[in-house]
């Protein structure tokens, strides 16, 4: 799959306040890029197997659905910005050369999805308990708890119009 460059470049940024305050915004980023940081700390110690195969990335061939709350897709937006293109949606438009060009801003079920045997039923324990602390914190900053397919969400960015973030803002449909 050739994925145009424009898929991966934020565009300008833009006024968000009439969505989301610009302290939620800086609080999103803040401490789910935190709870991010404490997971990626709890899976590095674990030290579960990955063979950077990409494999996991190419959701049809794999035979799964990559899932993220709105918060993350937020997150994801204000970190990385969204595709500005139409995109397949039988892999992630981030992955090139099977690394992952949004590594940083990634959701949290591609932060706990290992193809080690050994990782089984892990992964799922913490996405239940960061999840819980993901719907926490959007019901604090006022983020719709909408769980769906990562790609629906950024499609649905995409489609909206709304530009995407670029150093730490962003607007996006509520």
């Amino acid at each position: 799959m050739t994925v145009p460059e424009s898929i991966h470049q934020p565009s300008a940024p833009a006024d968000a306040t009439s969505v989301l305050p610009a302290e939620n915004r800086a609080a999103l980023v803040r401490e789910l890029g935190a709870m991010y940081a404490e997971l990626d700390g709890v899976i590095a110690a674990a030290n579960p197997l990955c063979r950077t195969s990409g494999d996991c990335c190419q959701f049809v061939k794999y035979g799964h659905r990559l899932y993220a709350t709105k918060a993350e897709a937020v997150y994801f937006a204000l970190r990385r910005g969204w595709p500005q293109e139409a995109f397949e949606k039988d892999a992630c438009p981030y992955l090139r050369d099977n690394r992952c060009t949004a590594r940083h801003a990634r959701p949290l079920g591609c932060r706990v999805f290992f193809c080690d045997p050994a990782w089984r039923g892990k992964g799922e324990d913490l996405t239940e308990r960061f999840l819980r602390r993901i719907g926490a914190l959007s019901e604090r900053l006022g983020i719709e708890r909408d769980y769906r397919p990562f790609l629906e969400h950024l499609d649905t960015f995409r489609t909206s119009q709304a530009p995407a973030g670029d150093h730490g803002e962003a607007s996006w449909p509520s």
